[in-house]
């Protein structure tokens, strides 16, 4: 339930800032989010600092970049981090994990009044990770995630779009071009 306010921020930015044109795909870096990933053009950031009842003092990082090329409608693309305490959430936590990420994707399904249509752990990263796909607005659209856990810094990659519309090909190269800078260890 604690998520359900930091995932409103970053599901309410991530669908309604669209005021980006589509340029070719191209790596963007960005140092202090340790991450580069492939994005169809230069992504928009945006920082909030909120307190959330259970972690304290948290800073919100969103990069947004959004689509406007594709045949079915525009292609939401977003990086949310954000660090938690150490002590409180790590990737090394494995018994709280799966906790840990099935309540983001169900405080994501909350936020958006949408329904979790389903959700898995995800491997074949260095971190952790967790799958999610969301429908929302009366099922006409869909927000498709994955989250990682890397040390104590959460990642959720998301693509939105119409249900319809989503190109899986995009998709993927977004998700699958995401990358951290150096092991979260060396942070």
């Amino acid at each position: 339930m604690h998520l359900k306010f930091i995932l409103s921020f970053f599901l309410l930015f991530a669908i309604s800032d669209n005021n980006l044109c589509s340029q070719e795909w191209a790596r963007q870096v960005h140092l202090e989010g340790n991450f580069s990933v492939m994005l169809p053009n230069s992504p928009k950031l945006k920082v909030n600092e909120v307190v959330d009842p259970v972690f304290g003092e948290l800073r919100l990082n969103h990069w947004t970049a959004v689509d406007t090329s594709a045949k079915t409608g525009e292609m939401v693309y977003t990086i949310f981090y954000t660090d938690y305490p150490e002590d409180m959430v790590h990737q090394d936590s494995t018994d709280l994990l799966e906790e840990f990420f099935a309540a983001t994707a169900e405080s994501a399904a909350y936020s958006m009044a949408g329904n979790l249509i389903y959700s898995s752990e995800l491997g074949g990263f260095e971190c952790p990770g967790y799958t999610f796909r969301i429908h929302y607005n009366l099922g006409d659209a869909v927000i498709r995630s994955r989250a990682y856990l890397c040390c104590s810094r959460l990642y959720i990659l998301s693509v939105a779009g119409l249900t319809e519309g989503v190109s899986t090909d995009q998709l993927f190269k977004f998700f699958n071009s995401f990358r951290l800078i150096n092991s979260c260890d060396v942070r």
